[in-house]
């Protein structure tokens, strides 16, 4: 499931910037997860070891958005994660291992279909970028075999820093205004990853870690709650996943496809031109999947998921 893989400042996106405008900003994103699924239900007997899973990620996302024109801009996001992965081995003690650094470095182009001048109630926007392998999908701790010894191994994949791919960003946003403080929005987004595999081992014995297409989307509405003082709160619904097969190229390798559906609610205080978001997604239905792998070796696949996540951002435009 992707809560490596997904950017935290992923539906954080901001209206139109002017030209030659110049927006930075900060997301940061926690998440705990403590039980392990198969398909929708709960079922710790097939964790590793029938024992559940502990996993903790923080994420920090700087964000630099230029506009070329009133329509056009470009934004550059550089990723920083920690992440720690704590289970039962082979010894039958838990042990916890982690990874940290630079993540993925991605550039993406946004364009307005309309004219922000002449649409201030309602446009929508489409964009196309390149995620960079700049995060290392290699980071190695120590692991735990029967007699106690210790020997390093690859992390989980799910802390993984990076996916060792390159990938192919498409995204779309949309808002409409629907009545005098309401208005309806929406944000997708899709990363194609042509490579197949990487040569990194995975927990299943002589299969490597696939680099996985992902995606995300986002739907709801924002009301402002005290105008004059900027602020504004939001109801919608979130679904982040990982799917089954990608778009292009091959989709065997180790992954864990499936998604996760959340009622996302946030809060918004605008001062100046600083802007404070907050977002707590709540997950109601998830799906965990068999991949191609699983269905080979007649496994039952299955994870770890996030109850919720904590997302906080903030942007400011110069």
């Amino acid at each position: 499931m992707p809560v490596r893989f997904l950017s935290p400042s992923l539906g954080g996106s901001g209206g139109p910037l002017k030209a030659h405008g110049w927006e930075v900003g900060v997301a940061f994103r926690h998440l705990g997860a403590d039980q392990w699924f198969v398909g929708t239900d709960v079922r710790e007997s097939a964790a590793p070891f029938g024992q559940p899973l502990f996993l903790n990620i923080d994420s920090l996302d700087v964000n630099v958005s230029y506009g070329v024109s009133d329509r056009i801009s470009v934004t550059l996001t550089v990723p920083f994660s920690r992440g720690t992965h704590s289970r039962f081995y082979a010894d039958g003690v838990r042990h916890k291992v982690s990874a940290a650094g630079l993540g993925d470095v991605s550039l993406v182009g946004n364009v307005w279909l309309r004219n922000p001048a002449k649409h201030p109630n309602g446009n929508v926007a489409l964009g196309v970028g390149l995620k960079t392998p700049s995060g290392n999908n290699a980071v190695v701790d120590d692991f735990f075999q029967a007699n106690g010894s210790a020997i390093q191994s690859p992390v989980d994949q799910s802390i993984q820093l990076g996916d060792g791919g390159l990938g192919i960003v498409l995204q779309a946003q949309a808002f409409q205004k629907l009545f005098n403080r309401a208005s309806a929005y929406f944000y997708g987004w899709y990363l194609m990853t042509p490579r197949e595999q990487t040569a990194v081992p995975s927990p299943s014995a002589g299969v490597p870690l696939s680099v996985p297409d992902v995606y995300s989307l986002r739907s709801g509405v924002t009301y402002a709650l005290r105008p004059k003082q900027g602020i504004s709160a939001s109801l919608g619904t979130r679904i982040d996943g990982i799917p089954v097969r990608d778009i292009v190229g091959g989709s065997n390798g180790f992954r864990r496809p499936g998604y996760s559906l959340y009622l996302d609610p946030g809060l918004g205080i605008v001062r100046g031109r600083g802007t404070w978001t907050v977002n707590v997604p709540l997950r109601v239905h998830q799906n965990f999947k068999r991949s191609l792998v699983d269905v080979e070796m007649g496994a039952s696949g299955g994870g770890d998921l996030a109850n919720y996540l904590i997302i906080v951002g903030y942007s400011r435009r110069f």
